[in-house]
């Protein structure tokens, strides 16, 4: 959660009007990832 801060910085550079979406503090993550991001996609038929 310290680098939450960095991390939306980048993060809005892909997604300039980014939508609700959730953050989790956790004290380690697999493979020593720094973050991990749940994506939920909608496609227009």
């Amino acid at each position: 959660m310290s680098k939450w801060g960095a991390m939306n910085d980048v993060y809005k550079t892909y997604f300039p009007n980014p939508h609700a979406r959730s953050a989790l503090g956790a004290s380690g993550l697999a493979l020593d990832a720094r973050v991990e991001i749940e994506c939920i996609a909608v496609v227009q038929w």
